[in-house]
């Protein structure tokens, strides 16, 4: 009888052993619930950009950020890099109402790999490194940025509006500037030698009036224009980033329409490629 039960101890043991192995397996191999709160997701872009492998390349087209801002909501620092070492950057303070301020320059590369230069009348204010679809602020008017900080300074690759097919007619029929704008959707057609033809939902048919020479501003370029009804149409046309509302592509001008007491704010494009606004 004893050799029975003995037998009968060491399986449940057994069993019991098994159980218990088991358990403590699949507890460990349990996947790893993340914490998404804001600081916990911060410190994982951080790391990320620290640890981004560098890229001995050169930088291209928009890029753009929000960077930390005492008494503003949040300072937007949006850059174009063009091909020929020339850079345009534009910075706006969110929640405070103003202006962007706009700066001109060129830009090189520095010796070591992936780093560049931004130069304002020839004296450096800011450092970059390439790191794939993300530039990080390494310096700033002298001053160096902590890697601890570098995920504040970070600007991310923008898509610049691509030409379509659609650009492609317009221009082969001598339109030479597109605007378009969203919410609700309007569009601007200017042939600089012709016409302004104008389109919104609120307007039956659309508005074409005749071409007469713009007046330019401080930072626009304004055709102000009657139709045969007697209503003004103007068309404000200024440089300046835009996003028009129904993608995430990035413009250089900026452009307003005023018809019937209506204001319209958008987007605009050189399809001719000559600067607009004399700038």
């Amino acid at each position: 009888m004893k050799p029975f039960i003995i037998i009968v101890a060491l399986l449940i043991a057994a069993v019991l052993g098994w159980y218990i192995f088991n358990y403590y397996q699949s507890s460990n191999s349990k996947p790893v619930v993340v914490n998404t709160k804001t600081t916990d997701t911060m410190v994982i872009v951080r790391d990320s950009i620290i640890n981004a492998g560098v890229y001995d390349s050169i930088p291209s087209g928009f890029y753009q950020g929000m960077l930390p801002c005492k008494n503003c909501d949040g300072i937007q620092r949006t850059i174009l890099f063009t091909d020929n070492g020339h850079y345009k950057m534009e910075e706006l303070n969110w929640g405070k109402g103003t202006p962007a301020k706009a700066v001109e320059g060129t830009w090189e590369k520095e010796k070591e790999k992936g780093h560049f230069r931004l130069y304002e009348n020839d004296k450096p204010i800011a450092e970059y490194r390439l790191s794939k679809d993300s530039l990080i602020n390494t310096e700033s008017y002298g001053a160096q940025i902590p890697d601890s900080l570098s995920h504040q300074y970070a600007l991310f690759r923008k898509n610049t509006a691509p030409e379509n097919a659609s650009w492609k007619k317009r221009r082969s029929e001598g339109v030479e500037i597109l605007g378009t704008g969203g919410d609700p959707y309007w569009s601007v057609e200017i042939d600089k030698d012709k016409y302004i033809l104008f389109k919104a939902p609120a307007i039956q048919r659309p508005v074409i009036v005749p071409i007469e020479k713009p007046q330019p501003t401080k930072d626009s370029l304004v055709y102000s224009i009657n139709t045969d009804g007697g209503n003004l149409l103007k068309v404000s046309i200024a440089p300046g980033f835009c996003t028009d509302g129904l993608s995430d592509h990035i413009y250089e001008y900026r452009m307003s329409v005023t018809y019937k007491g209506q204001m319209y704010k958008g987007c605009a494009v050189s399809l001719d490629k000559e600067t607009i606004g004399g700038k």
